[in-house]
């Protein structure tokens, strides 16, 4: 069940930006077609690698490619902390396998950025068409 919430969740967000692009082009008030398709192509584009790229920074986080400047910047914020006896991660290496046992799903803003870029490649066919 939360899967498809992540899903419907993603795809409401990125449906909406997708209006809200949209309706800023002022798509109702153009006459000619491939300016439609036009509009069309770059809404769902954009918001496709959007979310696509989030997808890509999270699989990078995964991986632990910002893990030592998390680290660093924790650390810098704990200096200001009143009682430094809680502070959770003593070491780099402590904080890595916190770190490895919470990954984060991915492939969800992966799969419908490539969505939303494939409806785009379809306007964008559509607009060479015309």
């Amino acid at each position: 069940m939360k899967k498809r919430i992540q899903y419907l969740i993603t795809f409401g967000v990125g449906l909406a930006f997708v209006i809200i692009i949209i309706l800023s082009k002022s798509i109702f008030k153009v006459d000619d077609l491939k300016t439609v398709y036009q509009i069309l192509t770059d809404a769902f584009f954009s918001v496709g690698v959007l979310i696509f790229g989030f997808g890509l920074l999270v699989f990078a986080s995964n991986g632990g490619t910002f893990d030592m400047l998390n680290y660093g910047i924790r650390k810098l914020v704990d200096l200001f902390r009143k009682d430094l006896y809680k502070v959770k991660d003593k070491t780099f290496y402590d904080y890595r396998v916190s770190k490895q046992e919470k990954k984060s799903e991915f492939l969800y803003l992966i799969v419908f950025g490539l969505f939303f870029i494939i409806i785009s490649l379809l306007f964008l066919w559509l607009y060479y068409q015309y």
